[in-house]
């Protein structure tokens, strides 16, 4: 898998949509950009951890940390590999485990890349997923918030949207669910572009380098076909066995009413 590959398989532009295709693919953009909010959250929590771990270094106490931080970088990449393989191109990554020492992951070119890929996701890519969601619940929100907004208590300010709008009466609320509208437009005009960038870093430094790329291809590409191999052989002596075993019985039966026959004629040919 070479970064030169589509970003990401969902959602494409093409030319002239139905209402029906133009919906799917909304869904989609959410669906990826909630996705990848849950990884950002993870890389977040994970720039957290190697923050902490640089502090202590300055003490003298985040060496021995330091392998574990690797792991949860390699742990979260994988996922991230796994979703946006889910939706496009399949990611391979490394064969390798992690290195146990800082000094072996910095000469490590996946390491590397992983980090930046960290970094990335946990700014941007949270970034763009805390935006999609407050755009859709809020648009949600208020396009539904006539229905509801009586239920409210009278004695606190209503104010559920992403400004200052305190509603009062019917007309507030309806103003209120047009700018739901407003937010929902936003999100169907964005929502595909800011599901490729969050995409984005993970398409381009997720994958391996070349070389090493293309030798897992081969191996890949060898377990497959000797699979292949082994399930068609496996499948050749079954049929050998249905036919010898299928052909032996009938040829069984015919010489047993072969024989039956004849003895019938013996002794009774002109009912036999």
């Amino acid at each position: 898998m070479s970064a030169n590959q589509p970003e990401t398989a969902a959602p494409r532009r093409t030319g002239r949509r139905g209402p029906k295709a133009r919906v799917r693919v909304l869904f989609d953009a959410l669906e990826h950009l909630v996705g990848g909010f849950g990884t950002a959250l993870l890389a977040f929590a994970a720039l957290l951890w190697l923050a902490v771990i640089a502090l202590a270094a300055l003490v003298g106490l985040g060496l021995p940390l330091a392998p574990s931080a690797l792991r949860v970088v390699r742990s979260i990449a994988e996922r991230e590999r796994a979703r946006l393989s889910r939706w496009g191109p399949e990611i391979i990554g490394p064969v390798t485990p992690p290195p146990a020492h800082m000094r072996a992951a910095l000469a490590d070119p996946d390491d590397r890349r992983e980090t930046r890929w960290l970094f990335a996701h946990g700014t941007l890519g949270l970034l763009l997923g805390i935006t999609a969601v407050t755009l859709v619940v809020y648009a949600v929100q208020d396009v539904t918030f006539p229905l509801w907004w009586r239920w409210l208590p009278a004695d606190e300010p209503n104010t559920p949207t992403v400004v200052s709008w305190t509603v009062h009466d019917d007309a507030g609320a309806l103003g209120l669910a047009l700018l739901g509208v407003v937010l929902g437009v936003l999100f169907a005009v964005l929502g595909s572009g800011m599901a490729r960038l969050q995409a984005r870093p993970g398409r381009r430094l997720l994958p391996p380098s070349g070389e090493v790329d293309l030798s897992l291809r081969v191996a890949q590409l060898s377990a497959t076909r000797a699979a292949a191999l082994d399930a068609h052989a496996t499948e050749l002596r079954r049929i050998e066995r249905s036919l010898h075993d299928g052909t032996q019985n009938r040829l069984v039966a015919v010489t047993v009413l072969l024989g039956a026959t004849r003895r019938a004629l013996a002794r009774d040919p002109s009912s036999a």
